[in-house]
């Protein structure tokens, strides 16, 4: 039997069988596939079995585990995410004693076009430590938002429209929204050489009253990002630093229903399906 420090010296080859493996390498060279292949096995198991809902003519996975933005825990129950009548419910909750997130992503890619949300709920109210957003997401580089959140600031704006990379000169328009009622409408028209965002009171496509529009701005900078079938469609409700609520209460994000591009497989013309006006 080798010594120990003929072991380590060896790779676990005895001096004097240099052919010949003992069952403690080879339990050691398998010990090491498993620790590379068990995390890929899980992650696969994990996509495999991610919860799917149906929302707006489309397909969305429900996110679990933890990460940014955050970064946070994400829960993926129907206490957390679920759609009914009124239409898609995304919720921060408390769970044993652990603040958990709620995020959707369409299953097939975004595709230029009008992206418009109607949303129900007073999103200029939420607590400063909450972000709800829409939002078209490849990668921290190709990114079109819409964010509702204070930022954990006590006054000021409470709704940005946003192409990433944010720090970039003109990437980014801030603005306070004073909503009179629960329900508006937040818009991307996402085209190959600008973005157009918009917001307004009420559930149309356009609005109702010239003093019905919020917000309004169009993009026209460097950083549009390009059609591709990495970009999806995502809608999310987090919080900022992982920090729980100021005010220690769960918070919901509710949208009604969505216009959206016709996805590749999808005919043109479904509801939830729309091109863009």
């Amino acid at each position: 039997m080798a010594e120990s420090g003929e072991f380590w010296h060896n790779g676990g080859v005895p001096e004097d069988n240099p052919g010949k493996e003992t069952a403690m390498i080879r339990t050691v060279r398998f010990l090491g596939v498993l620790s590379v292949c068990l995390p890929v096995l899980a992650a696969c198991h994990t996509l495999a079995h991610a919860r799917t809902i149906e929302f707006a003519g489309r397909e969305w996975t429900v996110r679990s585990g933890e990460g940014g933005p955050g970064p946070n825990k994400w829960s993926d129950s129907a206490e957390s995410v679920w759609v009914d009548g009124a239409g898609l419910h995304l919720r921060v909750r408390n769970i044993e004693g652990v603040w958990h997130c709620a995020e959707v992503t369409s299953v097939l890619p975004a595709r230029h076009g009008m992206h418009r949300f109607y949303v129900t709920g007073r999103v200029d109210l939420l607590d400063r430590n909450i972000v709800a957003s829409p939002f078209l997401y490849q990668d921290d580089s190709h990114e079109v938002d819409i964010e509702f959140s204070r930022w954990r600031r006590r006054s000021g704006s409470n709704t940005q429209y946003v192409v990433q990379p944010h720090a970039v000169p003109g990437n980014i328009r801030r603005f306070e929204m004073a909503l009179d009622g629960e329900l508006s409408t937040h818009c991307i028209n996402w085209l190959p050489g600008s973005i157009e965002f918009r917001s307004f009171s009420g559930h149309s496509e356009t609005p109702a009253a010239p003093n019905m529009l919020i917000q309004e701005w169009v993009y026209a900078g460097g950083d549009n990002p390009p059609e591709g079938d990495g970009m999806r469609i995502h809608i999310n409700l987090w919080l900022v630093g992982g920090l729980a609520p100021s005010d220690g209460k769960e918070a919901e994000f509710v949208i009604k229903d969505a216009d959206l591009p016709a996805p590749p497989e999808s005919p043109a013309g479904e509801k939830g399906a729309k091109g863009a006006d």
